[in-house]
């Protein structure tokens, strides 16, 4: 498990996260997204998706691998929902599914400078209970998707209503703190966007895939 990908493919699936956003995306986003992704450079190659061996993706370079999963999902989902006049792209573009699902577990990356997943040092637990990784310390603690809009903010990367949302409830009811937002009576305070179910989606099919 912890030596899943080869140096090669590592950097091969790196070039592939890179190679997407600079063809995605323009501007003053994309100069944004560049600078965020240099500076995380020599870390994410390496960033597990998970810390559990029985989670999906923990191993070195599980994160970007389940990444572009959910990317490729994502859009797949996106054109099933057109298919079925259940959205259009004047409702939701095509940049705003590949900006959600880039950066709807970029709170996983951790802080500026520390890693939020570190190799776990205890055999006991490794054995024990299969955590292949342990926390870090060092970080406040926050939920990773509060974490991931910290992120954003700290390299100046603006996004959308409805990209917030998409990346907030991309866990669906998995995450209690959505059912406000997905369980929810009141017409007025009802999704305005289905942008979340369809991540939600793709996220689901890319974990239940790798795991």
């Amino acid at each position: 498990m912890e030596n899943f990908f080869t140096a090669e493919e590592l950097v091969e699936n790196y070039e592939k996260f890179r190679k997407l956003i600079n063809k995605t995306f323009t501007g003053d986003r994309l100069d944004a997204l560049n600078k965020m992704y240099d500076h995380f450079e020599e870390r994410i190659i390496y960033t597990p998706a998970s810390s559990f061996e029985h989670f999906h993706n923990a191993f070195p370079g599980g994160y970007i691998d389940h990444i572009l999963r959910v990317v490729r999902n994502s859009l797949k989902v996106y054109e099933l929902w057109k298919d079925l006049d259940m959205v259009t792209e004047d409702e939701i573009s095509r940049e705003t599914i590949i900006f959600t699902a880039l950066h709807h577990d970029l709170g996983k990356l951790g802080g500026l400078d520390e890693d939020l997943y570190l190799k776990n040092d205890s055999d006991w637990h490794i054995k024990n209970q299969g955590k292949i990784y342990k926390m870090n310390g060092k970080l406040h603690y926050m939920d990773y998707h509060e974490r991931t809009f910290w992120l954003l903010n700290q390299f100046g990367i603006k996004l959308t209503e409805e990209e917030y949302l998409g990346i907030r409830l991309t866990d669906g009811l998995y995450d209690k703190t959505a059912e406000d937002y997905l369980k929810q009576f009141d017409k007025d305070k009802q999704l305005k966007t289905n942008l979340p179910y369809i991540l939600h989606q793709a996220d689901l099919m890319a974990s239940k895939y790798e795991y």
